[in-house]
């Protein structure tokens, strides 16, 4: 099993590791700080220092782990250091956390449900499951999720039992199925505002965010709606 350093410490950027397995492009290690994809979320990139050489790490593959590898692999057994773009990492964990905010407010204020959505460094698409959405909603979402950045909430990671999981149905913003097979759910909670079950990372409080900013949004069907943020500094 890979321990996987970023679920409790979204803000380790170096770490050191051993290779259990290598085979181009893919390196293994026992564990990792490196996110690997998953709930909309890209994958880190960085480096991988092994003695003198200094590989590219340019994204993970999701299911096993596997760094994928820009240059010649360790072998099994090396001692390495791994090290995060943390630039853009940090970006995308303003940009997640925020999305969380969003989706909250959309919750609590109208009783939809996020639907899906897609972070990048700085900018985000969420899915509300709206049957109708005006200029003047979206613009209402978006001023009051700014409002709640200011009261700069933080930001927990908490686990619950499945049991302890299911009887909080408002942790329940996606299908349920999807939580079936772990005996333990990770929840990413704000403080005195909202928590939602998530595996990705996140900054310790609101103000790190900064500031949203409406793009634009526009209809995916019926009962799915969609917004594209971005996400700047204060």
């Amino acid at each position: 099993m890979v321990e996987l350093l970023y679920l409790d410490d979204a803000y380790l950027v170096e770490f050191e590791a051993e290779v259990v397995d290598a085979h181009a492009p893919l390196l293994y290690l026992d564990r990792t700080a490196f996110y690997p994809g998953g709930g909309g979320q890209p994958s880190d990139t960085g480096i991988i220092k092994y003695g003198d050489s200094e590989l590219k790490v340019v994204g993970m593959e999701r299911e096993d782990f596997g760094h994928v590898i820009e240059g010649e692999l360790p072998r099994k057994g090396s001692r390495v250091k791994g090290i995060i773009d943390w630039e853009r990492r940090y970006k995308i964990m303003r940009t997640h956390t925020a999305v969380h905010v969003i989706s909250g407010v959309a919750y609590m204020n109208f009783g939809v449900k996020i639907t899906g959505n897609q972070l990048y460094p700085g900018r985000a698409r969420v899915d509300l499951s709206f049957e109708s959405l005006s200029r003047e909603l979206v613009e209402d979402i978006i001023e009051s999720s700014n409002e709640i950045i200011k009261k700069d909430y933080k930001v927990n990671v908490l686990y619950l039992t499945k049991e302890e999981f299911i009887n909080r149905p408002d942790l329940m913003r996606v299908n349920p199925k999807l939580y079936e097979k772990y005996d333990q759910i990770r929840v990413v909670e704000i403080v005195g505002f909202d928590a939602q079950a998530d595996g990705g990372t996140h900054v310790k409080s609101l103000r790190e965010i900064g500031k949203i900013s409406l793009e634009k949004y526009e209809s995916k069907g019926r009962k799915n709606k969609r917004i594209y943020v971005v996400v700047e500094n204060a």
